[in-house]
């Protein structure tokens, strides 16, 4: 098998295994009506919980690094995978608010272990060339999959809410087999190997590169947590934020594929440029507050995940050498954490203020980010754009 068949064998698992797994995702929307429907408990225990859940999630990630370079990522994601399963499957059928805070506990601190692992394993079989495409083709996947997903989530409430956890835990557990099936055999680090890959953690491009990747990880953030409170301040039925999602992830789609024909021809700092264009399109759309700039921005927004993600990722995955893949995309990946703090406490002072003011707020960070990628293009040396790139 050549390396380049051998590499789209491996990203097409993969997508596989973590669409499987997302399309039971939707289960975390629905725990604090588990906790204060079913089992009673407050609502301020019930967000003391979430915001537990979140917290556990950047240790997790930082787990998942240590196990995916000491162990190997076939048995950090099966791990992530099972450790998943056992907790969605505590939080269904416990029938305890202790039992099923314990269930979420273990789920943030499992949720994030399949991620460096995922990413490594796209950087040490896929030619550096070609990581972008792969990258993004693996968000667009996951992004389809939540728009589906969230047609079974109407489907299983009829049932109850804990058949949503029960669901959640069997496609954990149906991914997990599809990785003891299909993915290679680990091949372990020494422990001087180890400590090398995580050295290169410590570098200052990596942290640099981190950064940015902190500020697109705010705005996309702030995209996630504000969409629906938007469309509903503006007066839309909240099936509208359904429909804008599909929209999105189409486009998502579509613009993989864009990504995929061009990627040796342009140059990442152009993919970066032009994504930031997009978003900022999209959100520029929005502010306008009508049906058709909400769909036309969706479009736009959709389609800027799938230049930014992947060619973000593809960068830093060249950061390190091949054997340190997992624990630099671990670093890297610690942008989202901090997207995740601040999106919400930037978000809900700028909708208060209006629709308007957030998604013009927003746009105005994109176009920041456009302009920085180029005056870097413009400032640094070539060469210097093509080593970092």
């Amino acid at each position: 098998m050549s390396l380049t068949s051998e590499s789209t064998t491996v990203t097409r698992w993969l997508v596989l295994i973590r669409v499987v797994n997302r399309l039971g995702a939707f289960a975390m929307g629905f725990l604090s009506l588990r906790l204060t429907h079913d089992l009673g408990a407050s609502l301020a225990l019930a967000g003391l919980v979430l915001a537990a859940f979140g917290a556990g999630t950047i240790p997790s990630r930082l787990l998942g690094g240590v196990l995916a370079t000491r162990f190997g990522a076939r048995t950090a994601m099966l791990t992530g995978l099972l450790a998943c399963a056992t907790a969605q499957a505590t939080i269904a059928l416990g029938t305890s608010v202790p039992v099923v805070i314990a269930g979420a506990l273990l789920l943030g601190l499992a949720y994030e272990l399949v991620e460096p692992a995922t990413q490594a394993l796209i950087a040490q079989s896929v030619p550096s060339e070609r990581r972008a495409s792969s990258y993004s083709l693996l968000w667009a996947a996951l992004a389809v999959a939540g728009v589906v997903a969230g047609v079974f989530a109407a489907v299983l409430t009829r049932w109850s809410i804990g058949a949503l956890f029960l669901a959640d835990a069997a496609t954990s557990l149906a991914a997990a087999a599809v990785v003891w099936r299909r993915l290679p055999a680990d091949r372990p680090l020494g422990r001087t190997e180890v400590r090398a890959a995580w050295r290169a953690v410590l570098s200052a491009r990596l942290a640099a590169w981190t950064a940015v990747g902190s500020l697109y990880a705010t705005l996309a953030m702030l995209v996630v947590f504000m969409l629906p409170l938007a469309v509903q301040a503006g007066g839309h039925p909240a099936t509208l934020t359904g429909w804008l999602l599909a929209t999105a992830a189409a486009a998502a789609i579509a613009a993989q594929r864009v990504v995929a024909a061009t990627e040796r021809r342009l140059t990442p700092a152009t993919m970066l440029t032009i994504g930031y264009l997009s978003l900022t399109a999209g959100l520029l759309l929005w502010s306008g507050g009508t049906v058709p700039e909400l769909v036309a921005g969706a479009v736009f927004e959709g389609a800027s995940g799938s230049l930014l993600l992947g060619t973000q990722q593809a960068i830093a995955s060249r950061l390190g050498p091949p054997s340190s893949a997992a624990t630099v995309l671990t670093g890297y990946g610690l942008s989202w954490g901090v997207g995740t703090v601040v999106a919400p406490l930037l978000g809900t002072p700028l909708l208060a203020h209006g629709t308007a003011t957030l998604w013009l707020a927003t746009a105005a960070g994109a176009a920041c980010l456009a302009l920085g990628t180029v005056l870097y293009q413009r400032i640094v040396p070539r060469r210097r754009v093509a080593e970092l790139a």
